[in-house]
């Protein structure tokens, strides 16, 4: 009873503009972020070095099967570079739902104590992610030299491709880590999930090998029109597909617009549910 009367007066606190109420809040943003790197990190041989052994051990793997086994035609990039492209924002993107799908549940104790947009919580587990996926971009300019990949302007391109791939991701964290408060079932379904998901995106294969009958369907899946737009901006100095990214920007906005709007509704039933 006390603790419905307790949020109710929560819900009531929330002000009208929930992006002022974020700015307001960067300094809790900031300090979630570091907590979440440093427990991460925290009384570990190898330290942040393990942000680099998956993407990094996922390419010898693939390296060795696909281009010395099962053949695969990268179109004369090495496989290497062209694996590892794709699986740096892919470990990125698939770490950052897990992570951010179990925010709220992790955080339980800050969120019955006092009111503050609880956004925050999916929106510093991403940020988290995002140091991991910098020190990855680190061991890819070393691997662009010793490849001889010459980047052209169109490298630049990454950036926002990779501002598409955030939106998406903060958009399906606001509603998983709002759906598993209330059903836990969730975390078990996450590497069923994001493993299904990575053989439904160009990462491992190029686009190429997709049938062209079942494209326009296969690039429904916006992470695809993502990947492919790395390599072809970063790697064969080539625009992207301008029509699927434009696409997946689409899908990805409407997704955050969504996850937000799920993650609002349902905010004031959180300190119930925990």
């Amino acid at each position: 009873m006390g603790g419905s009367t307790m949020t109710n007066e929560w819900a009531d606190a929330v002000e009208p503009d929930p992006l002022r109420l974020l700015v307001q809040h960067r300094e809790l943003v900031k300090n979630l972020t570091l907590r979440d790197i440093r427990s991460r990190y925290k009384q570990s041989l190898l330290g942040v070095a393990w942000a680099l052994l998956q993407p990094l051990s996922m390419m010898l793997v693939y390296t060795v099967v696909f281009s010395h086994i099962a053949r695969i035609d990268t179109g004369g990039i090495p496989y290497p570079i062209f694996s590892y492209i794709a699986l740096l924002p892919w470990t990125f993107f698939a770490g950052g739902l897990v992570s951010g799908a179990e925010c709220l549940v992790n955080n339980f104790s800050l969120i019955t104590k006092i009111y503050f947009p609880r956004e925050v919580f999916p929106i510093s587990a991403i940020l988290g992610k995002i140091v991991d996926f910098g020190l990855g971009v680190l061991v890819l300019i070393p691997l662009l030299l010793y490849y001889k990949i010459n980047l052209t302007w169109y490298a630049f391109l990454a950036v926002p491709i990779f501002f598409i791939q955030i939106c998406l991701m903060l958009g399906i964290v606001f509603v998983l880590s709002s759906w598993n408060l209330f059903y836990r079932d969730i975390r078990h379904a996450m590497p069923l999930l994001t493993q299904v998901w990575m053989y439904m995106t160009p990462i491992i294969y190029p686009l190429s090998l997709v049938p062209k009958k079942y494209l326009g369907l296969y690039m429904l899946n916006p992470m695809s029109a993502v990947m492919d737009g790395f390599r072809k901006t970063v790697l064969e100095g080539e625009p992207p597909m301008w029509n699927y990214l434009a696409l997946s920007a689409i899908v990805s906005l409407t997704f955050l617009v969504w996850g937000y709007y799920t993650f609002k509704k349902l905010e004031p039933a959180f300190a119930e549910t925990i």
